[in-house]
């Protein structure tokens, strides 16, 4: 806990200081200027709360004057009563941090109290980099911890600092450091290390109070920028770790890369070659031993595969490897590949998902005379990837939407889906695929990954209805039961079927008696159990929906005083009163490389159609990557042929060279290091690597892919000798047990090891 010292001679406002503090800072009392002198000059202060007129305000001045002499890192917080609150405005020349209301509530006493730290961590930052960086870095950066939360934006740094958003970004690369929006993210786990480490707060509040919708993204994001996982600075301290490792002080900055970290594990040395463009080295060691290969792929049974594999050197692109490089294969969740590194590339690591609210009339006493409109944008990150369920997102920005004043629409619940297009079906898929959770679509509105939970329980007696509740609850009969009970030695099967002329879900089957079973399977209508899911939230919140809700699919729809759906922003009558965001990319592709999720990839192809070309489709995303793979990349146009984004379609197409090729453009690209942190490692919890290829952990950082009769696994690999590699291995038409398969294809990425 921070610690913090109270010079305040009421004894009322000491008591309600006092209570608003403990728990989460640990508070001294000081009953005169002398005591608050001698604990300061004792260390371990972090901060002190001063009552701005004891004894009276020119003491307080020059008390407070000579204390930010002799301790420029201490954070200095004046406070008074709320009755005195129009003399804030005669404090500015104290110089303080900060001023607390003490009769203010406790959540706002310690809201200001954690800003007055932030700002005095900040100042201390930027005295600390000023010596290690030219400007306006040391600026931006302290305003970056200064600010960092869920509000702050590349404008606002900008407009704080004297530039725009593109000449902020000049002035940052001409002094060596990355775009805006990384230094953004670099004051939030800056501040973030300083609050686990320094103070010891639970990490649930350091991730909530910064943004992050979940600890689990929170930690995935700091995981993946600074190598600590927050339980690790909560052990081992802060604010200097993580500033010191995403800013090396210059005697560091000049080592080979690993010199000082080799006390982290393997991955984060490998990360430090990685950055610092040292990963080449052991390029003048020993060669493939290419006969160990050609003798594993020419075995018996794995001779019959059509199989294409090639490595090259990651710096040099001298070729190591090739059998059938030049040749087109299914490449399954390999394809996962081509369209996170064009959205990667294409968006930026940073770029997020927002979904805005908007009120299209005046409100009144709570009431809104017009309808409330949600506008979609694909966000993929509304699941238990992100949040506890995906119901969790939208409550939020249902209670969003109260908090800004509204709890009655006297018009609907409007979910304006415009910007895509309303297909639910992959093109090329197959029908059978479409009835499971690994077949489920989207929409640009949409939840849970568009699967839906169903809670199978068995009846009391054989013969009799099985109960039947599902979760995320949209239309209350969205789900038809027609399980039956069955005896206590036959199976539980489900088949869900979808209805398209009732838009429902058909459950037949069996359930064993009062057995319980869970099971996933597509939604098939994401977008309307969606909208009706975001109706309930709404009521949940207490608000009041005259006229239920609606979906408009084409733009320009009458939403209520003049406004039309797909152009809010420019209807005078309509303010937004709410929005959401996801989590920055980088973390979003690591959702979906790590676990080879595949309704966030198709999520992923028509955001990037709606960004880019026409519309939010299949047709236009897929056009978009390929533009990327063929025109940014410099791939042969014969060399990929996409349909989808997450390789369940038998119809791509794509050669283990493009593969490579999109792999090294990656690896030499701005994100390269967010983007193979992305990918599975082995022992890797919840990746599809978590099982395989254990005595390469920390050296593999890569995608696996399967559908019948295709298995394949690219990547980035460090042989023994510390020479980088980029390499790729597919295989189709195997007819095999896909554990057969793998085995194959892991004994060659074993021997392009060694």
């Amino acid at each position: 806990m921070a610690v913090l010292a109270i010079l305040q001679p009421d004894v009322r406002a000491e008591a309600r200081l006092s209570s608003a503090l403990s728990g989460v800072h640990e508070v001294l009392v000081r009953p005169t200027w002398k005591a608050l002198e001698q604990a300061i000059a004792s260390g371990g202060i972090d901060g002190c709360l001063i009552e701005v007129d004891h004894p009276d305000r020119a003491t307080v001045a020059r008390r407070i004057s000579a204390l930010r002499a002799d301790y420029p890192d201490l954070a200095i917080i004046t406070c008074l009563e709320g009755g005195r609150s129009q003399e804030y405005f005669g404090l500015g020349g104290l110089g303080v941090d900060g001023l607390v209301v003490s009769d203010e509530r406790p959540t706002k006493v310690r809201i200001d109290v954690d800003g007055a730290l932030s700002r005095a961590r900040a100042l201390r930052t930027r005295r600390h980099l000023e010596g290690r960086m030219a400007s306006p870095g040391p600026e931006a950066i302290a305003w970056a911890i200064e600010h960092a939360g869920p509000d702050t934006s590349v404008q606002r740094l900008a407009a704080a600092l004297g530039h725009t958003p593109r000449t902020l970004r000049g002035a940052l690369q001409d002094a060596g450091l990355p775009g805006p929006a990384r230094i953004l993210l670099w004051g939030r786990l800056v501040l973030a290390a300083a609050r686990l480490g320094d103070d010891q707060r639970r990490v649930e509040d350091v991730a909530f109070s910064l943004g992050y919708s979940t600890t689990t993204s929170f930690g995935r994001a700091m995981k993946l920028h600074t190598g600590f996982t927050p339980a690790e600075l909560t052990l081992r301290g802060g604010l200097d770790l993580v500033l010191n490792r995403l800013i090396p002080p210059a005697d560091r900055g000049r080592t080979s890369g690993s010199g000082g970290r080799r006390a982290l594990r393997a991955q984060t040395i490998i990360a430090a070659f990685w950055l610092s463009g040292c990963a080449t080295l052991g390029i003048g060691g020993s060669g493939v031993d290419r006969s160990a290969i050609e003798n594993t792929l020419e075995g018996p049974r794995i001779d019959q595969l059509h199989v294409g594999v090639l490595a090259i050197d990651a710096g040099s692109g001298r070729t190591l490897y090739d059998r059938n490089g030049h040749r087109k294969f299914i490449p399954a969740s390999n394809q996962k590949i081509l369209i996170t590194a064009a959205a990667m590339s294409l968006l930026g690591a940073d770029y997020r998902f927002k979904t805005e609210v908007w009120a299209t009339g005046p409100i009144e006493d709570g009431s809104l005379s017009g309808d409330l409109v949600l506008v979609a944008s694909g966000d993929p990150s509304w699941s238990d990837r992100y949040w506890e369920r995906g119901t969790a997102a939208l409550d939020a920005l249902s209670d969003s939407v109260r908090s800004a004043g509204i709890d009655y629409i006297a018009g609907s619940a409007f979910v304006d889906v415009s910007a895509w297009d309303s297909a639910t079906v992959g093109p090329t898929w197959e029908v059978e695929d479409l009835r499971y959770a690994y077949g489920s679509t989207g929409g640009a509105f949409a939840i849970d990954e568009g699967r839906l939970r169903a809670v199978v329980r068995g009846g009391s007696s054989v013969g009799s209805p099985a109960e039947v509740a599902w979760d995320p609850l949209g239309t209350h009969d969205f789900v038809e039961n027609r399980v039956v009970t069955v005896p206590s030695d036959s199976a539980t099967r489900v088949r869900p079927s979808y209805l398209p002329e009732s838009r429902r879900i058909q459950l037949d089957g069996t359930a064993r008696l009062e057995e319980v079973d869970t099971i996933s399977f597509a939604t098939r209508d994401p977008v309307r159990q969606a909208s009706a899911a975001w109706a309930l939230a709404l009521q949940r919140s207490g608000i009041e929906t005259e006229q239920g809700w609606e979906i408009g699919w084409k733009a320009g729809a009458n939403v209520g005083n003049g406004c039309r759906s797909g152009s809010l922003e420019e209807c005078a009558a309509a303010r937004r009163v709410a929005s959401l965001e996801s989590p920055p990319l980088s973390e979003l592709v690591a959702g979906i490389l790590e676990p080879s999720q595949n309704w966030m990839t198709e999520q992923l192809v028509r955001a990037l159609g709606a960004e880019f070309g026409e519309r939010g489709s299949w047709s236009e995303g897929i056009e978009v990557v390929r533009r990327f793979v063929v025109e940014d990349v410099g791939v042969d146009s014969l060399d990929v042929a996409p349909r989808d984004g997450s390789g369940l379609s038998a119809y791509n197409l794509v050669t283990p060279r493009a593969i490579v090729a999109v792999l090294r453009h990656m690896r030499a690209g701005p994100y390269g290091g967010a983007y193979r942190s992305a990918m599975a490692e082995p022992g890797e919890e919840d990746s599809t690597l978590e099982r395989r290829l254990d005595e390469l952990e920390g050296r593999l950082f890569a995608k696996t892919g399967s559908i019948s009769n295709v298995n394949s696994l690219s990547g980035y690999l460090v042989r023994e000798g510390g020479q980088e590699i980029i390499f790729s291995v597919l295989t189709n038409g195997s007819g095999l047990p896909a554990s057969e398969v793998r085995g194959a294809i892991d004994e060659v990425v074993r021997i392009l090891a060694r």
